[in-house]
C-alpha cells in the first residue's frame, strides 16, 4: 500500500476516533465535561467533525479503488 495513502487514511481514522471519543463523553458522562457554556455548539461541531472524517475516509478509499488518484 502506498505510504502516503496509508498516512492520509490513518489521519482521518484518528480524527474519526477523536470525534467519537468526545461525543461519547458528552453523551454518556456529561458531568466529566469541564464547564462548557455552549454545549449544543460543541455537540454540533464534533458531530460535523465525525461526519467529515467518515466522508474523507470514504472518498479516499474510493479513489484507491477506482484508480482516480493515479490519473492526475
Amino acid at each position: 500500500m502506498n505510504i502516503l495513502y496509508e498516512a492520509t487514511l490513518k489521519h482521518f481514522q484518528a480524527k474519526e476516533i477523536e470525534a467519537l471519543a468526545v461525543l461519547n463523553i458528552y453523551l454518556n458522562n456529561p458531568s466529566g465535561v469541564a464547564d462548557h457554556s455552549n454545549f449544543l455548539q460543541e455537540m454540533i461541531e464534533w458531530t460535523q467533525k465525525l461526519s467529515d472524517s467518515r466522508e474523507n475516509i470514504k472518498t479516499l478509499k474510493s479513489l484507491l479503488n477506482t484508480g482516480e488518484a493515479n490519473d492526475e
